[in-house]
């Protein structure tokens, strides 16, 4: 399962190197003279938001620690205003007074005096809050906490939160509809067991006046790693970005988007229902890791950041509405899929053939409604058009630059640089393998792909070959390989090195040089683990944690088999849960660290949460002596696992 756990792993590099600089302390606001101050960090933008008035671009630094000022005519650095933990998302209020900064990691949100060039006052949140978004009439903002499956509802008027919206898994990005009435939240990762066949992320609908979901809009199966979002002028339809994995089957090929394809769904919001996904590969290459998605004033067109082949899609989005409505150009009703009408006859024929888009990687190009251009770098995340909608401009995560383009051609006008970068050592350059799908055979998926939850989990099980077919397993987290050898869930590779190699090789279907699997391996076992959010503020255990461990230690006998302090004996065990092809029933015993955010369990997914395994798939009593528990010591162990 290498594949699908390298991007967990990779933004979790930079969850260590933030670490190591903000024990240095806040970092001064600087001028263009000494923006270099910092030159033991690399610069990775990762969100970029502009000013009313076209002049200036404010950009997110991931692992800078800060939120750096570009004048986008003069093209150059105006400063940087230093901020708390890694900051993420970025809204900018629309008289250009205020900019809020989701501070990952530190449990708020900043919010920047951009007259001043400095924080003027925070917000606290949920201890991971990764993107905000303003309703300027409403005067309200909100705040997605990956953490806590929540949406933050602050009263900017009062200056106070006034509400927390529950949602489905790991908000990633939120965005008002014009009139404030509702907020689309998209989910990162699907939020259910292993072997439900229709298993996907979802979008959550959030109704403004009665904070609270509106509607939940299920993706199609295997859609996780969601992203980015967008709203049309309108406000009747969101744009949602996202891979498509093909979980149901087994993985022995890549091409044509046998295993990962990557689309664009369509949202009605009213109706709350999803009325088409379109894809956006070619036939002979992915377009992996969409990131963001724009919209045009108009609604006509929308811009899409490719963080895995370094690449920006341009949408005739009219077009595409057009065409699903029955209006069908000529020239290209004339075309066939053979000796068949293509797909956009068939749907004008019977719009039920519209979930066909689903599977079809030529509809958008062969209708022209696709062009892809350079991103002006490696790695774009976060993508904006100045007000005028001349330039788009992108943030390339790994050249540490924002990129100017020109919106209607995509050619690169103007590249700025965020401060000058260190030397890439290993580890850096490892991590841009595993965030690269130019690593794979034609592009169909890069390590970050099927690890999206900062080089942890994808939430979907796999049929990879190591094992045999007809026997999908879980996305395993990747943190610490080199610790739980042997690896997978039935041991078959021995070291870590040899998990690297043969992710590269087997997964990505590429044979790599020996130095890229050296950085590679560099990378993945330069992650640590990140604290559970079910510790105190303080990083100690709750009441009922503790009770749990005691129980865990003791009396449960579960550190038997999941010893401190690498949580497990790396040993194979009867764990009392059958699947098809092993008999013996015997798999390798995962590593409980960070277990709280690598739903779901067991081999295959099958049981939901912590408490699922410990009760329902526990028959047999096969997890220690938790069957014997009493519910209110099942609780608390539970409480102690999610907190390891």
């Amino acid at each position: 399962m290498l594949n699908r756990g390298l991007q967990f792993a990779l933004l979790t590099v930079a969850h260590a190197l933030v670490g190591v600089w903000l024990a240095a302390g806040n970092i001064p606001v600087v001028g263009a003279e000494n923006a270099d101050a910092k030159q033991d960090a690399y610069r990775s933008p990762i969100a970029v938001v502009v000013s009313p008035d076209g002049k200036t671009a404010y950009v997110s630094d991931r692992t800078a620690g800060n939120v750096t000022v570009l004048d986008i005519a003069g093209k150059k650095k105006l400063g940087e205003v230093a901020l708390h933990g890694q900051p993420r998302g970025l809204a900018l209020s629309a008289d250009g007074k205020r900019l809020y900064v989701a501070e990952h990691g530190a449990g708020t949100v900043a919010v920047i005096d951009t007259s001043a060039s400095s924080v003027a006052s925070r917000f606290d949140v949920g201890r991971w809050p990764t993107a905000v978004a303003i309703a300027e009439n409403a005067k309200r903002l909100l705040v997605c906490n990956q953490d806590r499956h929540s949406v933050t509802v602050i009263d900017l008027a009062q200056g106070k939160t006034i509400g927390e919206i529950p949602v489905r898994r790991e908000p990633s990005s939120v965005v008002f509809t014009p009139d404030e009435r509702f907020a689309i939240v998209t989910n990162l990762l699907p939020h259910g067991v292993g072997d439900d066949p229709q298993l996907a992320a979802e979008v959550s609908i959030l109704d403004n006046a009665k904070l609270a979901v509106a509607a939940s809009v299920k993706l199609p199966l295997g859609s996780t790693a969601v992203y980015g979002a967008c709203v049309s002028p309108d406000g009747k339809l969101a744009y949602v970005v996202h891979p498509l994995g093909r979980f149901n089957l087994p993985i022995t090929q890549l091409e044509r988007g046998w295993v990962n394809t990557f689309a664009l769904s369509v949202i009605d919001i009213a109706q709350g229902t999803r009325p088409v996904t379109v894809l956006l590969d070619d036939l002979t290459q992915g377009a992996a890791d969409p990131y963001a998605v724009v919209c045009s004033r108009d609604g006509s067109r929308l811009w899409i950041s490719h963080a895995g082949v370094h690449s920006i899609s341009q949408i005739d989005i009219g077009l595409v509405h057009r065409l699903l409505a029955g209006d069908v150009p000529a020239e290209l009703a004339a075309l066939k899929d053979g000796s068949q009408p293509n797909i956009w006859m068939r749907i004008k024929e019977d719009p039920q053939q519209v979930v066909e888009l689903e599977n079809d990687l030529t509809a958008l190009y062969i209708a022209g409604a696709i062009r892809r251009f350079a991103s002006g770098g490696n790695g774009p995340r976060g993508i904006a058009l100045t007000p005028d909608e001349q330039q788009l401009l992108v943030t390339n995560y790994f050249s540490g630059s924002l990129a100017v383009l020109d919106a209607a051609n995509g050619k690169v006008v103007e590249t700025i640089s965020l401060g000058a970068q260190p030397q890439t050592n290993d580890v850096r350059r490892g991590e841009q393998i595993f965030h690269d799908a130019t690593h794979a055979f034609q592009h169909w998926h890069s390590c970050a792909t099927c690890h999206p939850n900062e080089g942890r989990v994808d939430g979907l099980r796999w049929d990879f070959l190591g094992d045999g077919i007809g026997n999908a397993k879980d996305t395993m987290n990747l943190l610490w390989l080199h610790k739980t050898e042997p690896l997978n869930r039935r041991a078959t590779i021995a070291s870590a090195k040899a998990c690297t190699e043969g992710g590269l090789k087997f997964t990505n279907m590429l044979v790599p040089t020996a130095a890229q699997v050296d950085d590679l391996y560099a990378y993945l076992t330069s992650l640590t683990p990140v604290p559970s959010y079910h510790l105190t503020v303080d990083g100690k255990l709750t009441e009922t944690a503790a009770r749990g461990q005691v129980l865990f230690e003791g009396k449960a006998g579960c550190a038997r088999c999941h010893p401190a302090p690498i949580f497990t004996d790396n040993l194979m065990h009867n764990v009392g849960v059958l699947s098809a092809n092993e008999p013996d029933e015997r798999y390798n015993t995962p590593s409980l660290v960070e277990a709280y955010r690598t739903a779901p369990y067991l081999h295959d997914g099958r049981a939901l949460t912590i408490k699922d395994v410990l009760t329902t798939h526990n028959e047999d009593g096969h997890h220690g002596k938790a069957k014997g528990l009493t519910p209110q010591e099942i609780d608390d162990l539970v409480d102690y696992v999610l907190s390891l």
